[in-house]
């Protein structure tokens, strides 16, 4: 296969071999690489941010949409490759960081397409959906990307499954075989495609709004007024229990079990309480 005798040339030039702490597994399939992309709808005015730069392939490709693409990369060896592969490129940079080490809000990026590692998926999305974009095409393991667009009631929703699907509409574009990589992962992969909802209202405090999901959904099985009471308890909250307590019951959704709400309920939740939890903004 001729992308995959390419991958080998750039690894060799780089004298990088894929390591599992970097959770790298590089596209060598031309129709995903291309696919990928079209499904980022990329205009010129556009400013894409890659997670995960790799050997440059996907960076190519999106660079010859004439978009500004802002690389990230964290592997020592790929970095002065990338910079050296794309010097040439006005509309290219390179950044050599860690997602998690990166002030995304430094970043106007509207627009996002990668193969990111898999190994951070969580914190990758979060952060993401904190700062906000137009329409991303990512490639994830297929339980990942069914995972935040689940629907309420499936046993796969949760916490990201809500925030993802506030703010976006999700689709999976793609199921990609492990051979489309190098090397093979053990699951199969997927495109995932997310277009930002009109007219979301912004949350008063994500970072809270993410600790509260994540705390009510440990008891997703119960009722919304059961799980609400334990949740008080780790958010040391007991000061105004009865207060949030008696808000929950004022709402008519208070018997039903927590991974039955939409999205939308689970945000009205969330910001009725909001005002009598700990902030995480102090």
């Amino acid at each position: 296969m001729q992308e995959l005798e390419s991958l080998h040339r750039d690894l060799l030039s780089a004298n990088v071999f894929p390591e599992k702490r970097f959770s790298q597994n590089f596209l060598i399939n031309p129709e995903i690489l291309d696919l990928l992309v079209e499904k980022a709808d990329i205009s010129p005015k556009d400013h894409v941010i890659e997670i995960g730069g790799g050997t440059g392939v996907v960076t190519q490709k999106i660079a010859e949409t004439n978009a500004r693409v802002t690389v990230l990369e964290v592997h020592p060896k790929l970095i002065p490759f990338l910079q050296k592969k794309f010097a040439s490129h006005k509309n290219v940079d390179v950044i050599g960081k860690d997602f998690l080490h990166v002030e995304l809000d430094s970043i106007p990026f509207t627009h996002v397409c990668c193969s990111p590692p898999y190994a951070i998926a969580d914190d990758i999305m979060l952060g993401l959906f904190h700062h906000g974009f137009k329409t991303a095409s990512m490639v994830w393991q297929m339980e990942f990307a069914e995972k935040l667009i689940a629907p309420p009631g499936s046993q796969s929703y949760g916490p990201l499954s809500v925030i993802c699907q506030y703010f976006y509409d999700g689709t999976i574009a793609k199921k990609i075989s492990p051979q489309s990589f190098y090397p093979s992962p053990q699951q199969f992969s997927a495109i995932l495609v997310l277009k930002a909802r009109k007219k979301v209202v912004k949350l008063s405090d994500y970072d809270l709004f993410v600790l509260f999901l994540r705390t009510l959904f440990r008891f997703k099985n119960k009722t919304v007024l059961n799980a609400v009471q334990h949740t008080i308890k780790h958010l040391k909250a007991e000061k105004n229990e009865e207060k949030i307590l008696k808000i929950v019951k004022e709402m008519d959704w208070e018997d039903l079990k927590v991974f039955l709400l939409e999205p939308e309920e689970l945000v009205e939740l969330f910001e009725e309480v909001a005002p009598l939890l700990p902030s995480m903004k102090r």
